[in-house]
């Protein structure tokens, strides 16, 4: 499908429905077809868009407009011109720093962002030679293979993965192959990035020789509030196409922790009724924190333990009960908050009858550096 954005033409892959939109920028030398294996896996619960970048895939290849704003804005056309309204940025390398600067901005609806084997924000200042080395290296296809072999990957693509990278690097707009090297990878976007205000998971790739791990933690961690990394196992640039499986769980899970996410303590209660009632036993125990305990209402204490909870919730949740909290007082000191709720739980038996019980409980929460609240410690018996 084509789209105007930004006054050219941009070639948009979809897979999938449902509320949330997942948003995929390649890398330099990619397209969308970078993103179809990690797409096919998350197209079953998310809607999923893949853009071609101008000057790469199918989109339009203008003379110039190669900077990163100009790449932000071609993806922030194509996010309004689809009407997206929720959705999760996920930038690869190059397609990672332009998503940075979109996020950046703040951009109405934008949820999280997830940046897979990124450039960092700080520029990438290289010697002329091996500036002369990159302009090379998507000229033929024996020069495509040679960077794949010896720097893009960690371990070997199948033939078919291995003629795609090779056919979708030489299909680049000499124009834009040009302008990653010699412009965007030079442009200093660090003061930007730090007004990044949604949650951010970074994928490594363990053997990445492009975007190294320890240069991520150098150049991009500290920049950026929020911000967590999580490695891939003997992985290295091209995580998409080398293991589209393990990057398609890191960002389900993540995702899956941003839909419950809430920004006030009010929403705590309000998230765990949704998740309760839906029977999703994941979904609950990720609004409490990793240290959390919990009196159950047989006056059982879960303590420090994330697996017991589970168990415990995944047993309750077989009978199909359904809870209602109501927030009657919350009281906020910095990232801790205490809140007294008034619940009603109602639930079926096994002869048929309706059972329900009503309590008002007593919750701590605590403020993650995320940004969301989480339950501390949570007594439903708190008020007998």
């Amino acid at each position: 499908m084509d789209i105007q954005s930004n006054g050219i033409r941009i070639r948009v892959s979809e897979k999938g429905h449902g509320k949330r939109a997942l948003v995929f920028l390649h890398y330099w030398g990619g397209s969308s077809r970078t993103w179809q294996f990690v797409m096919e896996e998350l197209s079953d619960t998310y809607r999923t868009v893949a853009t071609d970048h101008r000057g790469w895939g199918h989109s339009d290849a203008p003379e110039d407009g190669y900077t990163i704003a100009d790449l932000a804005d071609d993806a922030q056309g194509a996010i309004e011109a689809l009407g997206l309204t929720h959705y999760v940025l996920v930038g690869h390398s190059m397609g990672g720093k332009v998503a940075q600067l979109l996020a950046s901005r703040r951009p109405e609806g934008l949820e999280g962002l997830v940046l897979v084997a990124p450039s960092p924000p700080s520029p990438m200042l290289l010697p002329d030679e091996q500036r002369a080395v990159m302009m090379s290296a998507y000229e033929s296809r024996e020069s495509v293979g040679w960077v794949l072999d010896h720097v893009l990957t960690g371990r070997p693509l199948t033939p078919a993965r291995r003629e795609q990278v090779i056919a979708d690097s030489l299909r680049g707009a000499p124009q834009a192959k040009a302008a990653w090297p010699n412009v965007a990878m030079r442009e200093d976007i660090t003061a930007d990035v730090a007004a990044i205000d949604v949650p951010v998971l970074v994928i490594a790739g363990e053997r990445d020789q492009v975007d190294r791990v320890e240069t991520l933690q150098a150049e991009l961690l500290p920049r950026i509030a929020h911000a967590r990394l999580e490695v891939l196992p003997g992985i290295g640039h091209l995580s998409p196409l080398e293991a589209p499986s393990a990057v398609a769980a890191a960002i389900r899970q993540f995702v899956g922790e941003l839909a419950w996410g809430s920004r006030t303590p009010e929403q705590v209660p309000a998230a765990f009724d949704t998740a309760f009632n839906a029977g999703d036993v994941d979904a609950v125990t990720a609004l409490f924190s990793e240290n959390a305990t919990m009196r159950m209402t047989n006056g059982e204490v879960v303590e420090n333990s994330r697996e017991q909870l589970h168990r415990q919730f995944t047993e309750l949740l077989k009978v199909r009960p359904r809870i209602a909290n109501k927030v009657r007082r919350t009281l906020v000191s910095g990232d801790i908050a205490l809140v007294l709720l008034d619940w009603t739980l109602t639930m079926s038996l096994h002869d048929g009858s309706r059972h329900t019980e009503t309590g008002t409980a007593t919750q701590v929460m605590e403020r993650g550096g995320d940004g969301t609240w989480k339950l501390r410690i949570s007594n439903p018996l708190g008020v007998s």
